[in-house]
C-alpha cells in the first residue's frame, strides 16, 4: 500500500483506470483495523494493483467528490467513475470477495 500525500497524486487517481483507494482518518480505530485486514488481503493475492491509502483529514474534498460519507472506505475507480465503495470492513474474507468482484470498465 502507498500513501498519498499531496493533491496532484490524489487528482491523477481519481481520473485513472483501475484505481484502489482506502480512506482513514488517522485517529480512527476501527480505520486501523480496517487497514489490517486490507494488508492482510493485499499480501495474500500478491496484488500487481498497487493500494493507495488516503488520510482524508488532507484532502476533504475528495470525501464529497466521492460521496464517502464515513471512513474507513475502500473505493475501486474506473476512469472519472467510481465502482463501487465498501465501508463495512466485516472480516479478511469480505475485504476478500471485494476486491476479487472489481470490475474496471
Amino acid at each position: 500500500m502507498q500513501e498519498i500525500t499531496d493533491e496532484a497524486t490524489i487528482k491523477k487517481l481519481l481520473k485513472s483506470h483501475g484505481s484502489i483507494l482506502f480512506f482513514y482518518t488517522p485517529f480512527c480505530q476501527t480505520c486501523k483495523i480496517a487497514e489490517q485486514m486490507l494488508h492482510i488481503v493485499t499480501e495474500a493475492k500478491e496484488m500487481e494493483t498497487t493500494v493507495f491509502t488516503c488520510n482524508l483529514n488532507y484532502f476533504p474534498w475528495v470525501a464529497e467528490a466521492l460521496g464517502i460519507k464515513s471512513v474507513p472506505a475502500l473505493t475501486v475507480i474506473s476512469g472519472n467513475k467510481v465502482n463501487r465503495t465498501l465501508f463495512a470492513f466485516e472480516s479478511v474474507i469480505k475485504v476478500d470477495e471485494f476486491l476479487n468482484d472489481r470490475k474496471f470498465v
